[in-house]
């Protein structure tokens, strides 16, 4: 039996440097379609570490086969019983991809990295990223106020309790926020189907 395709690229919601906003999007999309049990198999996934430094290949913002080091990136993840897709709107990979292309291809092995790229993973399921995120896209801002990459057209996002948790959710403090913090061998443990 296949694993289900949740979306095609092209009917997403995009904004480049905007990874957050994009995943909540998706999981907007999985609420707002009623497709729950398709939500509760999901996963915001942030990837950062204690310096801010994450090297990730095959993002569009470089070069196909070359890598781009950001502060975080978000991504989503689809767990089924017959496998695991990763959606990463930024990837020149496949939309979706398996969960072992991507960690092969974009996310790659850190045995030959320095300790300070080594990455981490904040699992937060869909339904708990729909209910506590929120940003008010201050991170976007330059000191002057104008914005460093071009905000989404749609209104900030935000709960009744928060305007902008972003950093908690970008902290690979475990004791911080919401979700499970893991290495990425916790992950491949967690997810790869081989």
């Amino acid at each position: 039996m296949e694993v289900s395709i949740l979306f095609n690229r092209d009917e997403c919601i995009y904004t480049s440097c905007y990874c957050e906003e994009n995943v909540w999007k998706l999981c907007s999309k999985l609420q707002d379609g009623g497709r729950l049990q398709q939500l509760k198999n999901v996963y915001a996934v942030f990837i950062s570490n204690n310096t801010k430094m994450i090297p990730i290949w095959e993002q569009r913002s470089a070069e196909q086969g070359s890598f781009v080091v950001w502060d975080y990136h978000v991504i989503l993840i689809n767990e089924e019983a017959e496998g695991c897709h990763i959606y990463d709107l930024d990837t020149w990979l496949s939309f979706p991809s398996s969960f072992d292309d991507y960690i092969q291809k974009a996310i790659r092995d850190e045995n030959l990295m320095q300790q300070k790229y080594h990455r981490k993973f904040r699992m937060v399921p869909g339904t708990v990223f729909l209910e506590k995120f929120a940003s008010d896209r201050s991170h976007m801002k330059a000191a002057n106020g104008d914005w460093l990459k071009p905000p989404p057209t749609y209104p900030c996002i935000s709960t009744a309790d928060a305007s902008n948790n972003l950093a908690d959710f970008i902290s690979m403090d475990s004791t911080v926020g919401v979700g499970s913090v893991m290495d990425l061998d916790a992950l491949i443990q967690r997810f790869s189907k081989r």
